[in-house]
């Protein structure tokens, strides 16, 4: 998702919502999808795809534009967006094996959070 926003894409779309394990799809290419679905074993899971999604969607209202970063430490797991009321929403990415402490500087505010291992985090502001 960073990649095609960064360059230049005004929207990001999912095509496979739900494929069966595997991502074999009909044409027999693979794919990914928010969700695989084991139809023999009745069961489902989420994909990482589904997380990243869900922050973006969730907080990122429409309207909102992509916002620039800049990391002082080569740290670039992270998109910005500007809400048409003003909030900014940061969401950042932490897919190593550790916590991970970071320090985010936004205006004359600085932010430091520690991302959990693995994880996926949103940070809505007033700036």
């Amino acid at each position: 998702m960073t990649r095609f926003l960064l360059g230049g894409a005004s929207a990001y779309h999912y095509w496979n919502i739900a494929l069966e394990s595997g991502g074999v799809i009909r044409w027999g290419c693979y794919q990914n999808s928010l969700v695989v679905v084991d139809p023999a074993m009745r069961t489902y899971e989420y994909t990482h795809e589904y997380y990243v999604l869900k922050h973006v969607s969730h907080a990122v209202a429409p309207g909102a534009r992509l916002v620039s970063t800049l990391s002082y430490t080569g740290y670039e797991n992270q998109l910005a967006f500007r809400n048409p009321d003003g909030l900014l929403v940061l969401v950042v990415q932490n897919d190593g094996g550790s916590d991970l402490p970071i320090s985010i500087l936004v205006g004359d505010q600085v932010v430091r959070p520690v991302l959990p291992a693995d994880s996926l985090s949103t940070f809505v502001l007033e700036v």
